[in-house]
This record gives structure tokens, sequence and C-alpha cells, in this order.
């Protein structure tokens, strides 16, 4: 084979491997509401590499995995924001309504969610053009949103009602609301959405049910004001964020019992699962924080320090 077209061949197969690396990086993005802005870590040094300013207290995240965005919600203004995640830029400002706080969007990458605090509201939009497609009167304080992985079903948790309702989101109803534990805030899924949990804030405790007909299954203890949670080890461990006691609860998801609590940052909020899905990214409000949690070792690995009024609640590691 002539030079010439070996140096092409090799340089073809450069510029792949540089495009699956890019396609293959992954950020964290963390809201730091009293520093408006989020920060944005790359997963592969555990470094802050950007700071990007967001107006009016953001606090919830939503990575979109099919699209090359982020939506940001800012409860003091009025809606939410788009970020890109090529440029690491705020692209669009979307109006909603009273305060948004939870925020979701669906693994097909075409719904997004969010949660009207005061309004006691979910609105739905679509990602292409970022308009309104319905809006729905829910229970009260609509925090946790998350979309069942074929898209098919809402789930919310109303804070004030103690309540989760399910939405179908072809018929745009809602089809059930049960009662959980008091006060519940982030609410997590399974991969096969066969099983919701939801973190209780005043009564300490998970509820655990399935999505079938939304019926309670169990509550487990944890620690002192249990905020959001995620899963990790092919779902095998829940880890809970518990706000007073600076602690992370970790629950294994077979026999439904604590099995450890984990010391973190002061006032542990938001909390993602790494994209191995060994390690656990928990924003410290408090401390401005992020811990890094092995969850195959039970321990802090790493400390990032991310800005003041850390909370990134929501699915905030993209892919």
């Amino acid at each position: 084979m002539p030079f010439k077209y070996i140096a092409q061949l090799f340089s073809l197969i450069l510029l792949l491997v540089n495009s699956t690396s890019l396609l293959a990086q992954s950020y964290a993005f963390i809201t730091n509401q009293l520093d408006n802005n989020v920060a944005v870590i790359d997963l592969k040094t555990n470094q802050v590499i950007k700071s990007i300013p967001v107006k009016g207290k953001p606090v919830g995240v939503a990575v979109n995995h099919q699209l090359p965005q982020v939506y940001i919600s800012t409860p003091e203004g009025n809606g939410f924001v788009v970020i890109d995640t090529h440029s690491l830029q705020q692209t669009a400002h979307v109006k909603v309504g009273g305060a948004s706080v939870g925020i979701a969007v669906s693994s097909d990458g075409q719904r997004i969610v969010v949660a009207d605090w005061y309004e006691n509201s979910v609105s739905i939009f679509d990602s292409a053009q970022l308009k309104l497609v319905k809006k729905l009167t829910v229970g009260q304080s609509p925090s946790g949103v998350v979309i069942s992985p074929d898209n098919r079903w809402l789930y919310v948790a109303n804070r004030m009602d103690d309540t989760v309702s399910q939405i179908d989101l072809k018929t745009l109803k809602i089809r059930n609301t049960t009662k959980v534990g008091a006060h519940p805030f982030g609410i997590s899924l399974d991969k096969k959405g066969e099983t919701l949990y939801s973190a209780n804030v005043e009564s300490n405790d998970v509820s655990v049910l399935r999505t079938k007909n939304l019926k309670r299954v169990t509550r487990i203890k944890v620690g002192g004001r249990p905020y959001a949670l995620a899963l990790a080890l092919n779902e095998k461990l829940l880890f809970v964020t518990n706000q007073d006691d600076d602690t992370v609860s970790v629950i294994d998801t077979e026999t439904q019992k604590e099995i450890r609590q984990i010391e973190v940052g002061g006032k542990p909020e938001g909390i993602s699962t790494h994209t191995d899905d060994r390690h656990v990214y928990v924003a410290n409000w408090f401390d401005g924080t992020v811990s890094v949690i092995d969850a195959q070792i039970l321990s802090i690995v790493d400390t990032i320090e991310t800005g003041d009024g850390s909370r990134a609640f929501g699915d905030f590691i993209s892919q």
C-alpha cells in the first residue's frame, strides 16, 4: 500500500478515535442557587471547568440525553433556561409561571416537564420548539418529577398533599394519586419503570411503590429530612440524601433495608449517578461542594468545590 494511503488511513482512524472520545465526554451540571450560576464538572478529571451565569436562583436540572441540551429551573426567574452542552452557553429562557422547581426530560428527548411550586401545576413542553403542549393541575407544591423509560407515564411528588400523582402522557390526564410519607420531594424510577421511590422529608423515610397501580409496598426509615435519590450498581443500591444529618443513606433494594449512612458535606440535596454506574455525586448546599461516593466501597473518594448553595435537584449528569 502506498505511503500516502497509509497516512490517510491513519488520519481517518485518529479522527474516529477523537470523535468517539468527544461523544463519550460526560459532565455534571451543578446549580449554585446563591451564586446564580451552574458549575460544570468534567467527570474525567472531577474538576470544575466552567461556571455558567443563570439568573433566577437556579435549582432543578434535567439533562437531555438525545439533544445537546440541559434544562435549569429558575424559581425566581419564572421558568427555565436552556444550556447547550457543546458550547456550555445559555441559549434560551422559557417562561412557565410562578416558581419552577422540579424539572425532567423524557428518554426520547422530546418532552420537558416543569413543576410549578406555587401554581400547583406541571407544564409539558416540546423540546424541539420549546413550546407549551399542556399545563395540568396536580397536588399542592409539586416538586420532584420523573418520566417512565417508555415515555408513557409522568410521576409528580406533591409535597404539601403527601401524595404522588401518575399522569398518562398519551391522554394528558391524571390516572392515579397515592398517599406516601409526609412531604415527598425527590422521586426516582428504576430502569424498567416498575418501581418508584419517594423521599419523604418530614417522615424521614422512603416510600416504595409499584407503578402498575401506584400500589404502596413499604416505607424505609432513613436519616433526617431526606431530599433526593439515585440508584447505582445495576440498581442494587439506592442512595438518599439526608439534609439534616449531613449523610447519605444506602438502601439495599432487594432487602429494602438501610445498610449504611455515609457522611458527606453540609446539607446534602441533589444526587446523581455517574455513567459508570459506580460513582454517586452529591451536591452539598451548606458547603458549596460535591461529594463523590464510590458505591462499591461505600466511601467518599473525592470532594469538589462548586459554588455557594449547591443544589442540583434532578438528573444532572450527561452521558
